[in-house]
Order: C-alpha cells, then structure tokens, then sequence
C-alpha cells in the first residue's frame, strides 16, 4: 500500500523542501505556470482555484506575509488586510471607494498603476469634510490604506477589491506611550527605593511597577481595539460593496470649490 501523507504533512514537507531548496544553489529560482499546474495536479488541487490564485498574483493582490515580530506578539499585526470579490465594474467601484475615502478625510497620496496608496489629509477642507460627512464611526488618522482594484477572472464576482491598510504610525504612537509608562515605573521605583523608608518605600516600589505594567496593558487594549473596530468598518463597507452594488456615481461639484473659484474670478465686473 503506498505511503499516505495528511495534508498537515504535506504542508510541512513542502515548506521543509523549500528551505532546502532555498539553500541549494542550484535549486530553481522561479516558476512557469505550467510547473505550478503539474505541482497542483500531483497535489490534487483544482485548476480553478490554481487558475485564481495566478490571477490575483498577476493583478498584485498577493503579498507575502511579514516576519512575526516582537512587537507583533506584543501589541498586533501593523497590516491588516481585507479583500472581497464584488459585482460592478472597475471604474464605477474605484469611484466608490474613491468617495468613501475622501469623505472619511483621506486624499491620494501616490498613484502606483496597479495600486493607489491614500493618507489622510491635513488641510482645513479635509477636515471639515470628514466632520460633516462622515458617519459615526471615523477611520483612524494615522494610517495609510493601499487599494487595489482589478478584474479577476474565476470568483464568484467579477471584480476583486484589495484594501491593505498599513497601521505602523498608530502602532508606533501605542508602543510610545507604553514605553513611557514603564520609564515612569522605573523612576518611581527607583525613587521609592532610595529616598522613602520603609514601609513607604514598598508602596512606592508597588506603585511603580504597577503604572509601567498597567500603562502597557492599556497602551496595547488600545492598539487591538482599535484595530478590530477598523477591521469592522472596512469589511462592512466591503459588504456594501458585494451586496449593494453602487450605481454609477454622479461625482457633485464641491460647494467650498465652487465659491474660491466663484471669488478668484472676475465677480465684480
């Protein structure tokens, strides 16, 4: 009876044969589709799901996940990712989320072809429309989000949404804090440890460890929370997306626009 292997080992062994391999010099460096067919055949993959696969590849939805880090394990992921294959066509569902961006205070940061990468704005007009428009709930600012839009062939829509938002700054500002509260720990340890008699010194030393062990727990509640509500929103705005398709959107001309042109015109003639 020939050797039967979980799909738990095989993973294991292809990821052990491709550390090997990586190590070999003489191991292949690349690819051709047709290799990824016979290696999906002799695995008992589908051709359609190969066949998607290589298509959000070709279309740069695919990205290699990071290395875990430290900070990782500490406080969260600093990308979080979220796509959705949705009815429509390219142009109209780019000026949807266009239009969700914006009015949520971000603008165009670079225009990458295959990708546009948003930040938020820092401009008076920026922000009173995101105070005006906005809903409740209110995108971070300290983020950046990557959005890729593309026709991909074999989902079950025709065309995919990729948002890749890129937490680092809001992390930062988290780690910043709790970093801070542990100095301040320290400090009042050492205080307490040098200058106060006991039994004060024991409270100080207590009180100490607990501001620096408390202010990083809730530094990193924070982080996390945050990032699950982010999380929330972006899919629900993707169930928007996959269930209520938008009509073509009917881009209104901007009122604040209109009256500084309206001003630096010749009005007065």
């Amino acid at each position: 009876m020939p050797e039967q292997l979980t799909r738990k080992q095989v993973e294991l062994v292809l990821r052990r044969a491709t550390e090997l391999d990586q190590r070999d010099e003489t191991g292949l460096e690349t690819l051709t589709p047709q290799d990824l067919e016979r290696v999906a055949d002799e695995l008992g993959m589908s051709r359609e799901a190969l066949n998607q696969a290589l298509a959000e590849s070709r279309a740069g939805a695919l990205v290699p996940e990071e290395e875990r880090t430290a900070l990782d394990t500490l406080f969260g992921r600093r990308i979080i990712e979220a796509r959705r294959f949705v009815p429509g066509d390219v142009a109209n569902l780019r000026l949807a989320v266009d239009r969700f961006l914006e009015e949520q205070g971000f603008q165009l940061k670079r225009n990458l072809g295959q990708a546009q990468v948003w930040e938020f704005g820092r401009d008076w007009r920026t922000r009173m429309k995101r105070a005006l428009k906005a809903g409740s709930y209110k995108l971070p600012r300290d983020i950046e989000i990557e959005v890729r839009i593309a026709e991909v062939p074999g989902g079950p829509h025709p065309v995919l949404v990729a948002l890749r938002i890129d937490a680092t700054r809001a992390r930062n500002a988290r780690v910043g804090t709790a970093t801070a509260s542990v100095i301040a720990g320290v400090v009042a340890i050492g205080a307490g440890a040098m200058l106060l008699p006991m039994p004060t010194e024991l409270l100080a030393i207590g009180g100490g460890g607990l501001a620096g062990v408390g202010g990083s727990w809730l530094s990193r509640s924070s982080y996390r929370n945050e990032c699950e509500r982010l999380t929330i929103a972006v899919e629900r705005f993707l169930d928007f997306l996959e269930h209520e398709p938008p009509p073509a959107p009917q881009r209104k001309p901007d009122p604040i626009k209109r009256l500084v042109d309206f001003l630096s015109s010749d009005w007065w003639r």
